[in-house]
């Protein structure tokens, strides 16, 4: 299961070589997007394994499934595939990194200087201006061939799903009083275990301390419905992330590369 909360279904590059992977049509991003998207999975390459016509069966692929845009994720020391996919006209958009935080109940929060509470529906406009105009990290927006208008609209459509309703482990906190919006804080609780999906402030709230609040009385909200771990993906990228992640106590693990693949006709579309 993605983190959108689509399964994936998988087709061989090859039916011959399973060295040459497999890839997936990506339903979420190709219905925001209005073009077909996919996934590319490595497969185990051994030293027999005959890769020499895999660049031009791997676009074939692409080709015989429409394929506009395709992304892989690579271990950040995987030099073999990561050389393989740049001869394969893949190019590096960004770096991630997953974090963790475990046993929630033992981390030393910070007071917050602002109240944290669960998104009601009269939220709901503030929340997606926010989610419109707040992000500037990811592989999509990282991408130079790609549109940050389209970026943009992909994180919009990201937070007007989870408030939606649609699925009931969608858990959105925001920042602020009645009325009042100045960031939001989108996971999802399943068991004990929470994902950290989305968190982003107004621009106005920027550089004033108001991150630390939303980060730490959700994490609090978390603590209260039970939470044992939160988990995360961050851009390598992403300084600001990466530092208040590290004041909670999270720890880092699995940098990854993340590479895109375009067809010709694919530019900052």
């Amino acid at each position: 299961m993605t983190r959108t909360g689509f399964e994936l279904q998988f087709e061989p590059i090859s039916p011959e070589d399973s060295a040459w992977g497999a890839a997936a049509i990506v339903p979420w991003d190709t219905e925001i997007f209005g073009f077909r998207v996919a996934v590319y999975k490595p497969g185990p390459v051994s030293a027999d394994a005959d890769m020499v016509n895999f660049g031009a069966g791997f676009v074939s692929w692409m080709r015989a499934h429409t394929i506009s845009l395709c992304s892989c994720v690579l271990p950040a020391a995987d030099s073999r595939w990561s050389r393989r996919l740049s001869e394969t006209s893949f190019h590096l958009v960004d770096c991630t990194l997953q974090v963790s935080l475990e046993p929630l109940s033992a981390a030393h929060l910070p007071e917050i200087r602002f109240p944290v509470r669960l998104a009601t529906p009269d939220d709901h406009p503030a929340i997606e201006a926010i989610a419109r105009q707040s992000f500037a990290h990811g592989r999509y927006h990282a991408d130079p061939f790609f549109s940050n208008e389209l970026a943009d609209w992909r994180y919009l459509r990201w937070v007007q799903n989870a408030l939606s309703g649609a699925r009931a482990e969608d858990r959105v906190f925001v920042l602020g009083g009645p009325a009042e919006v100045m960031g939001f804080y989108h996971g999802t609780v399943e068991g004990d275990v929470s994902d950290l999906r989305l968190v982003a402030l107004a621009p106005e709230f920027r550089k004033t301390g108001a991150g630390m609040s939303l980060y730490a009385g959700a994490l609090r909200e978390l603590q209260e419905l039970g939470v044992r771990e939160v988990i995360s993906s961050i851009s390598g990228a992403n300084a600001a992330a990466i530092n208040v992640h590290s004041r909670l106590g999270f720890r880092f693990r699995q940098p990854e590369r993340v590479y895109h693949w375009h067809a010709e006709h694919l530019r900052l579309r």
